[in-house]
């Protein structure tokens, strides 16, 4: 920033708002083409990625969100005031089968209660509103039972008719643990992406005005923890690939245990194919190592 004002001959101040107004420019002008909004055929090409890399029918991309841990901006008050005890922003996101954000909700306070974010998020209201344009229901494969597309998630979220998330409880039946199985399997890559988003973009703790905070937490990024190239061609690994992610947390329960007979036949109707038609060699041999875990 000094150096950058001291080589135009103008302030520092007005380097920042400079900076800012530019990195603003090129986030709106690039958004609708890096993460526009999808339609129904990209939506067709993220689940048949999830089919093919991970064996999950009718997969649309797993959702997660995220306390990114922040400095409270001058005068908010308590507004971005955690239950943690901590000031952040909440990242709520959909990733496809190949560790892309597909879909991005960027600015909730953290004071807001973790189950109204979702609810109450861009992402939810269109999901709830059928606003989203999602792919018809279409047959299982061998069978004649339809089956519509949906996302998956963890115990925060609720269950839907296009929200899948785990069974609750310890005794489960072994149909109800490969369930459990094939969808967290199905949910690893989230976690990776947001772990890798952490380490290398929100690893520290957003400081700036308020007004500033979102492209912050869209864009910094420090040199030392990127991976770089040596003179003689080697890859040096940076610091995300090893520091702890401190700056981001996970949400707590976003949504009650109520929900409709539809939503569990959906989910009914997944662990019957991953039973049968949609069975692998594997999943037996990881509930009989881990299932009572």
């Amino acid at each position: 920033m000094a150096s950058l004002s001291y080589s135009f001959r103008i302030g520092r101040s007005t380097t920042s708002t400079i900076i800012r107004e530019t990195c603003e420019a090129i986030s709106s002008s690039l958004q609708p083409i890096v993460l526009a909004k999808p339609d129904r055929n990209i939506w067709l090409d993220i689940a048949e990625g999830y089919h093919e890399q991970w064996q999950f029918l009718n997969c649309l991309g797993s959702i997660d969100g995220k306390h990114v841990l922040m400095q409270a901006p001058p005068k908010s008050g308590s507004r971005f005031y955690n239950y943690k005890g901590t000031f952040s922003l909440i990242l709520l996101a959909c990733v496809d089968a190949n560790y892309k954000f597909v879909l991005v909700d960027i600015g909730a306070e953290g004071h807001n209660s973790d189950g109204g974010i979702f609810r109450n998020s861009i992402f939810g209201q269109s999901l709830e509103k059928g606003t989203l344009d999602l792919p018809c229901p279409v047959e299982i494969p061998g069978t004649t039972k339809m089956l519509p597309f949906l996302f998956i998630g963890d115990e925060a979220f609720p269950l839907k008719r296009n929200l899948m998330r785990p069974y609750p409880g310890v005794a489960l039946s072994k149909d109800k643990l490969i369930f459990n199985y094939r969808l967290s399997r199905a949910r690893s890559l989230e976690t990776s992406t947001f772990t890798v988003a952490a380490a290398v973009c929100l690893h520290n703790f957003i400081k700036s005005a308020e007004e500033e905070a979102q492209s912050c937490e869209r864009k910094y990024c420090p040199l030392y923890f990127v991976d770089n190239m040596s003179p003689d061609g080697y890859i040096n690994d940076g610091g995300w690939r090893t520091e702890e992610a401190l700056a981001i947390n996970r949400l707590s329960r976003n949504g009650s245990n109520m929900y409709s007979r539809q939503a569990e036949e959906t989910r009914r109707t997944l662990q019957n194919y991953f039973c049968l038609e949609g069975a692998t060699a594997w999943q037996d041999a990881h509930i009989a190592k881990n299932g009572k875990k």
